[in-house]
């Protein structure tokens, strides 16, 4: 693999894993606000999400998304 393509593919895979860790959280906000589970407005929705979980909420995804591209 040369320096090029080596640079392509970190740079693919911090592009990638940056939207997952910032874009998963806030997919899932939306989904529990548009699915009307009973938060009053966003930002109860975050507090209550984050106290439920005790880890971070994109980090399922991108241990699956590793494990799907190796397929």
């Amino acid at each position: 693999m040369g320096s090029l393509q080596l640079e392509d593919f970190a740079a693919g895979w911090i592009g990638g894993a940056a939207s997952v860790i910032v874009g998963h959280p806030l997919d899932t906000v939306k989904t529990r606000l548009q699915a009307g589970v009973g938060y009053g407005n966003t930002l109860s929705c975050i507090r209550m999400e984050a106290a439920s979980d005790p880890f971070p909420l994109a980090v399922s995804p991108l241990f699956f998304l590793q494990l799907k591209s190796l397929t």
